[in-house]
């Protein structure tokens, strides 16, 4: 018994060993989700394309590319959004692009979160703990040290050894095809609800939930504090991407989240430009049912209206560069 549980331990020992090395050798490729991989694989082959949007939900169901593209001289942008994507998950696609020199930025637009926490349903789940690989459980602990939440920093390393153990990360060919549509290669990767199985919200009940957070909003009148982990997290992306010749870009989307105020005290701390569409009281089209899908997301015409609201702050950015 002594014998096997020394034989055990040792396998056990040598198993994480591999993983780790497995993980130094692809830290950014470590998680499946064939839609966003079609994308990746199909601006590899297509270098035109000068500007990369990446985030969540809030930029694939959202940004319109070949509306910014046709009122933006010289622009030719990607949607490189993916569903449920937060910060480690977008941090690990930019990290990825910059690593491969198949990919041809000159700017990328990043969605500003403060999404890191694992909930008991993400532990479980390959895609979001896939994304704890070393440099974002680092971020991740010094994050939830800034917040004070020592059962996150614990949750973080715990999705890190789940990663370490867990080898069949990277999508297979079949399903990366499968998700090689229309999306991907003629819309520029903007996909919007109306064509997902996700189905909208009863009018009566999204009004409610809208009418609520809009109050919400307006009764925020807390000294939002920054947590200096993510600044400095963005701005040491930021300084990658100058090496690479790129400028990022942060942005926050539309419509409001419940705590949105908590990402616009972030709006002058990097080094970067800042791009804020959340107010409900600049933009107020972001809160009427016929441009909402459901509680966080705006259906096609409203997707188009925000694509719209963002093309003076491309131009603007763009013609700055320009000027350089």
């Amino acid at each position: 018994m002594k014998r096997f549980l020394s034989i055990l331990s040792l396998f056990i020992a040598i198993m994480f060993i591999i993983g780790l090395i497995k993980l130094a050798i692809s830290p950014n490729s470590n998680y499946s989700y064939p839609f966003l991989s079609a994308k990746m694989e199909y601006l590899k082959k297509h270098p035109e394309y000068n500007l990369y949007f990446i985030g969540s939900s809030k930029i694939n169901n959202q940004i319109d590319c070949k509306l910014l593209d046709a009122n933006v001289e010289g622009l030719k942008s990607y949607n490189l959004g993916a569903n449920a994507s937060f910060n480690l998950e977008n941090f690990q696609t930019l990290e990825y692009v910059l690593e491969n020199p198949s990919f041809k930025p000159k700017y990328i637009v990043l969605e500003l979160q403060d999404k890191i926490n694992i909930t008991r349903l993400n532990l479980k789940t390959e895609r979001s703990f896939g994304a704890f690989n070393y440099e974002n459980t680092i971020f991740a602990s010094q994050f939830q040290l800034n917040n004070d939440n020592y059962k996150q920093v614990v949750l973080a390393w715990a999705s890190f050894v789940l990663n370490v153990f867990h080898f069949n990360k990277n999508s297979d060919e079949k399903a990366v095809q499968e998700n090689y549509n229309r999306f991907v290669y003629e819309d520029q990767g903007f996909s919007p609800l109306e064509y997902s199985v996700v189905p909208r919200t009863k009018e009566n009940q999204l009004k409610r939930v809208i009418k609520d957070r809009l109050a919400g909003y307006h009764a925020d009148h807390e000294k939002h504090g920054l947590n200096r982990a993510l600044v400095e997290k963005i701005n040491e992306i930021a300084g990658k991407c100058k090496k690479r010749n790129i400028q990022l870009i942060m942005f926050i989307p539309g419509p409001a989240e419940p705590a949105a105020k908590k990402l616009e005290v972030y709006k002058d701390k990097f080094s970067v430009p800042v791009i804020s569409l959340v107010d409900p009281d600049e933009y107020p089209e972001f809160y009427l049912y016929e441009n909402r899908w459901d509680y966080g997301h705006l259906n096609e015409k409203g997707s188009k209206i925000l694509s719209n609201k963002l093309v003076p702050f491309l131009k603007n950015i763009l013609q700055k560069d320009i000027e350089k």
